[in-house]
């Protein structure tokens, strides 16, 4: 049976308790209003008692500052099993409601701090600290409460109330406060407070949607923290100009020391509408001001050195012992100086690199792996320097840096594999602070330090300590280099690879090198995710205004309730700040004067935009056949420009290679939306995603994101300068903006700010004439404009991919889209043409394959008559990927040997891209299909060799593929010819036939063998390929096959080529007098001696007899 559980419960014991709960404040609230905002107040539950605290009115980040008391708490058991099992205190969040029942917003659960009556109140249990409780409704998320809770055993009841209970040491109420029947947080739970300034940059309104059917012309923005309200101008019409008239403004509030307890900022957005009305427009809550917190930094006191008493130098950071002692090439010593001078606060440290004398290289025998080396070298030089630079575009410029981006990502995996190795003496990047820069004759970023250069072109590497002390000569083991370029080619050796890859140090830039094609950044994400730019948000920030009930139903339900942005920015900082601050503001000015001094104006400007789209990656299929047609819809403001004639046939990665100008007016028509559709016969377009770009943070931004710093400066060519600003006046502009000393062009040199930068000091100009020039030395200083005192990283001339996504599906990527935007202001002089970066159109080329002999061809029949081993060879050919161009030569019969003799010639038109190596192929999918779909194949060449059969399917014997850019030179004969020149090691030399043109060997036939792993060789083919444009086809036309014009001879074939059933006289005259003619040779002879044996037996008898007799 069951036990039947009791009735009653008979507790010995009972506690009594006083529970003291401790509600600060709220943050991220659900909104339960339509405005978007609550009325919340809390309601605390334990036991059999329920408090309630005041109402706020109007937000999502309430601050109560209130104690709730529960004076008499009786909890049955002892006091170890109250320990053992602590009460769980519910805490409800409600919205208060006018009309009606209060609506529940969200419910948290804490657990008490108790104190026993034999437990000590103090520290670190007592008081207890405030804690954020997640607020939950259901299971999503409706914000995040502030709060302590303690539970205190009282003794016996006595006279004197609950207070008179408590046990000793615990703080008694004071329950006759300034706030009435309200009791704040006591001052030891409370946060500890400081002054701090608030300083609030209101730039202006953007997409503002209606209200109430109502445009909203006339807000104003509050900006609400810790009880305290700073108030913007109003705009007087939002349509003609969205931005404040008076941006920067101040409020001092009392905030806490740690940043945990910090109240959330609080920014509401309100229409000033006709008869003195305000409505509310939307509102956002900034929880965290950490991004906003700004600390000084302040000066170190300088340290002076003592000459000539040891150990009371500036403090420095030794790394070499960092660094294994048996080193292979050099042993490097890197001292780092701790303390920054007193007029040089964002300086990085400087670096004293010293070189050792290492060992001499050793002479011995060249490896076979130093020689490939040196001939992949020698061919890389070859290949610069047949570069003509005519042929040349922007394409060739892309299609390089993804070449280098490709290299570069498969460098890395490379570097990820070998993570597990041990780190290599001389690896500097896994040793070296970042700070770290390698100083010598000349930097690897173009930096010269103050060295000395004689005149007859010798220099000595110097190292130039921080205080600009010479240490060119090294004692000890030290080396001094009597040439600068030995320098700086050892230390550029001994540097961090990412300082050195790709780079060109400034004495190496001045030598004449092999010219390489320029390339551009390609960023694999938005500019805006670039961790160097920080979403060009370093002083204007974009803010979403949100109204209307939360539903909680995540992104989507958020889109929903967005009514308009409002850009602007603020700055927490402790006020005052101190007098000796080393830092100054993105403007290069003081901080005590404003963080915001310097603000560029804020009046509309007019601006050329310029929207470069390159092409589309990976489209979402938008039709049933799993494809898309795509085409392009740009909107800026009120323009719009709409590409639907230049749609992209059955493509989901389509090359657009366009360029949109705008005239634009910041900051009416600032966003600027890229739309890709897919085209559709019948019915209306479909969207396939867009992303939308806010040109303005880019215009206004420290980085210059209006036009990328290009690598070179060319003034023709395809890398011509683009900026309507030389690099000169971009550096001059610079340095003014930003306060900094400079430029001071000197020599072949220019200073900026501590800086030295050089470069080339000339330019060829259209008839190579070369004139002096600034240009490349500026330049220079512009790429590593972040190594200058308060400069930062320039956005570089780049094409940024960008996610497409689709309204209605937040979140999912729909493909990806490559583009870059240009600005230029309309008050300065204009610029040049747009970069031309229209898709390349193919060339047309006519390959001509002449098919001369095969050997040693594979024997698959047996003859009918005689058994022996044969095939009828033919060869097959096409160029394009699905065989369309198929071709195929006459039939070699009854070949014996494997030998075949064709004499014949395949012709194969195509349409070939030499930026991509590709085949351009254009043809209908179907019978049914609108126009004509491109597809993009590699050249190869295909080669089968085949034994026809009369009376079944032909016999497949072996094939070869030539890559028409890169395939092995053919044999000289056919004993040369094996399978080992199908090897894809790189043991093989490799030609191109578009370079060659024209080219005659013998190439090997390969199939499978019978286990399907091991290639066999199958045969040889004897072929000369001939690769011509399509006007020199049409001056030197030729035949197919052996047709006119340019006729071929015929093969000279053995008299055993022929079809037996369609000769007979010509097969039994080859029985006879070819395949049996010794044998009927014989069988004659042999019966003619039988006969005239037959005769000398049968005529003997009789002619002995007459001898015999006489007769």
């Amino acid at each position: 049976m069951t036990a039947v559980p009791p009735k009653f419960i008979n507790y010995l014991e009972k506690q009594r308790f006083q529970l003291r709960a401790h509600l600060y404040q709220a943050r991220s609230l659900v909104g339960s209003d339509s405005s978007g905002l609550s009325d919340p107040f809390t309601r605390v539950l334990l036991a059999n008692q329920c408090r309630s605290t005041q109402v706020i009115d109007e937000t999502l980040s309430p601050t109560w500052d209130e104690m709730l008391i529960f004076d008499e708490i009786i909890m049955y058991g002892t006091i170890d099993d109250v320990l053992d099992n602590l009460p769980m205190i519910v805490i409800e969040v409600f919205d208060q409601d006018t009309v009606g029942k209060s609506e529940f917003i969200g419910r948290a659960v804490a657990n008490p701090v108790l104190k026993t009556l034999h437990e000590p109140y103090e520290k670190p249990d007592f008081p207890p600290f405030l804690e954020w409780f997640g607020i939950y409704r259901g299971q999503n998320p409706a914000g995040e409460l502030l709060a302590a809770f303690e539970l205190l055993q009282l003794s016996s009841m006595g006279e004197g109330g609950p207070d008179a209970a408590l046990p000793p040491g615990v703080p008694a109420l004071d329950r006759t406060t300034d706030r009435g029947p309200l009791i704040p947080v006591p001052r030891g739970i409370r946060p500890i407070l400081s002054k701090h300034r608030i300083e609030v940059l209101f730039w202006g309104m953007r997409e503002m949607k209606r209200l109430q059917l109502t445009h909203v012309d006339r807000p104003r923005v509050d900006v609400e923290c810790a009880g305290k309200t700073v108030t913007s101008t109003v705009i007087e019409n939002c349509k003609k100009n969205p931005n404040f008239s008076q941006p920067v403004k101040t409020i001092e509030v009392d905030l806490p020391e740690r940043e945990i307890y910090c109240p959330p900022i609080t920014i509401r957005v309100v229409d000033c509408r006709t008869f003195g009305r305000f409505t509310l427009v939307g509102t956002h809550i900034i929880n965290s001001i950490q991004k906003f917190r700004y600390i000084p930094k302040v000066k170190k006191k300088e340290r002076r050195s003592l000459p000539g008493i040891p150990g009371l130098g500036p403090p420095s950071l030794h790394a070499s012992p960092a660094l294994h002692p048996n080193a292979k090439l050099a042993e490097v010593v890197i001292a780092l100086d701790a303390s920054p001078g007193p007029r040089q606060p964002l300086m990085k440290d400087s670096t004293v690199i010293e070189v050792p004398s290492s060992s001499p290289p050793h002479k011995g025998k060249e490896s076979k792996k130093d020689k490939d080396a040196d001939n992949k070298k020698k061919s890389k030089k070859d290949d610069k320097d047949g570069l003509d630079e005519s042929t040349l575009d922007w394409w060739s410029k892309y299609f390089a840096s993804k070449e280098a981006l490709r290299r570069e990502q498969q460098r890395k995996q490379e570097e990820q594999g070998d993570a597990g190795n041990d780190i290599d003496a001389l690896d500097l990047d896994n040793q070296i602070p970042d700070t770290l820069t390698a100083v010598s004759g000349a930097t690897s970023d173009g930096q010269v330090p103050n060295g000395d250069v004689s005149a007859d072109g010798t220099a000595t590497l110097h190292v130039i300590n921080e205080t600009g002390s010479n240490k060119g000569d090294m004692g000890g083991d030290g080396k001094k280099f009597k040439n600068i370029a030995t320098g700086v080619k050892i230390a550029n050796k001994l540097s961090p690879k990412p300082h050195r890859k790709g780079k060109k140090s400034g004495i190496a830039a001045m030598k004449d090198q092999p010219e390489e094609i320029v390339q551009i950044t390609i960023y694999p994400c938005e500019l805006e995710q670039v961790p160097q730019f920080n979403g060009f948000r370093e002083w204007l920030h974009t803010f979403e205004l949100y109204r209307g009930k939360n539903t909680g139903e995540g992104a989507e339900d958020n889109e929903s309730r967005v009514v308009g942005k409002f850009k602007g920015s603020m700055m927490v900082y402790k006020w005052p700040l101190p007098d000796d601050i080393e830092d100054s503001t993105p403007f290069g000015c003081d901080p005590q004067f404003g963080f915001f001094n310097g603000l560029p104006n804020n009046d509309p400007i007019h601006v050329l935009v310029r929207v470069y789209v390159v092409k589309a990656n990976d489209l979402h299929p938008a039709d049933m056949n799993g494809k898309a047609d795509p085409y392009l819809i740009i909107h800026l403001g009120k323009h719009k420009v709409n590409d639907k004639e230049n749609y992209v046939s059955k493509q989901l990665n389509p090359t657009f290679g366009k360029c949109f100008e705008f005239e634009a007016t910041f900051p009416q028509e600032s966003i600027l939306t890229v739309q890709v559709f897919d085209w559709d016969l019948v019915g209306v377009d479909d969207l396939i995603g867009e992303t939308k770009v806010d040109l303005e943070n880019r215009y206004y931004s420290r980085h210059r994101a209006v036009c990328g710093i290009s690598e070179e400066y060319a003034i023709h060519g395809y890398n011509t300068w683009r900026d309507p600003m030389k690099p000169t006046q971009i550096l001059g502009k610079l340095c003014k903006d930003f306060k900094v000393d400079g430029p001071h062009f000197t020599h072949g040199k220019v200073k900026v700010g501590d800086r030295t930068f050089q470069g080339k000091q000339d330019i060829e100009d259209e008839n190579g004439h070369k004139k002096p020039t600034d240009e490349h030395i500026a330049l220079e200083a512009l790429k590593h404009w972040d190594d200058v005192p308060k400069g930062c990283k320039l956005v570089a001339e780049h094409v940024e991919t960008r996610p497409l996504y689709h309204p209605e599906k937040p979140g999912i990527e729909q493909g990806k889209v490559e583009m870059w935007v240009d600005m230029f202001p309309m008050d300065m002089p204009s610029p040049g043409a747009p970069v031309d970066i229209s898709p390349r159109k193919p060339k047309k080329y006519e390959l001509r394959c002449v098919i001369w002999n095969t050997d040693d061809v594979v024997l698959e029949d047996d003859a009918f008559f005689t058994g022996e081993k044969m095939s009828d060879i033919y060869v097959k050919g096409w160029l394009k990927g699905s065989q369309d161009d198929l071709q195929a030569t006459d039939i070699h019969y009854r070949s014996l040997t494997g030998e075949g003799n064709f004499n014949w010639r395949f012709l194969f038109p195509f349409d070939y891209l030499a930026a991509e190596e590709k085949i351009v192929i254009s043809k209908k999918e179907s019978l049914f299909s609108w126009d004509e779909s491109e597809y993009k194949i590699p050249p190869r060449l295909n080669l089968q060799v085949w034994d026809a059969d009369h009376f079944s399917a032909d016999d497949f014997l072996g094939a070869v593929t030539l890559d028409l850019n890169r395939f092995p030179r053919g044999a000289k004969n056919a004993k040369q010819c094996n399978l080992g020149m199908l090897k894809t090691d790189g043991t093989v030399p490799q030609v191109s036939l578009f370079k060659l043109k024209r080219i005659k060997g013998w190439w090997p036939f390969a199939a499978k063998g019978e286990n399907e792993e091991e290639t066999e060789l199958t045969g040889k083919v004897e072929a000369e390929l001939h690769l011509m444009s399509e006007e020199e086809a049409e001056k030197s036309p030729a035949g197919l096959g052996r047709n006119e014009p340019d006729p071929l001879d015929k093969p000279n074939r053995p008299d055993t080529s022929f079809i037996s059933f369609l000769n007979p006289m010509k097969a039994l005259k080859y029985l006879v007098c070819v395949r049996f003619r010794c044998l009927i040779i014989k069988a004659t002879i042999m019966a003619l001696l039988t006969a005239i044996l037959v005769l000398f037996m049968y005529s003997m008898p009789g002619y002995t007899v007459k001898k015999m007799f006489g007769v």
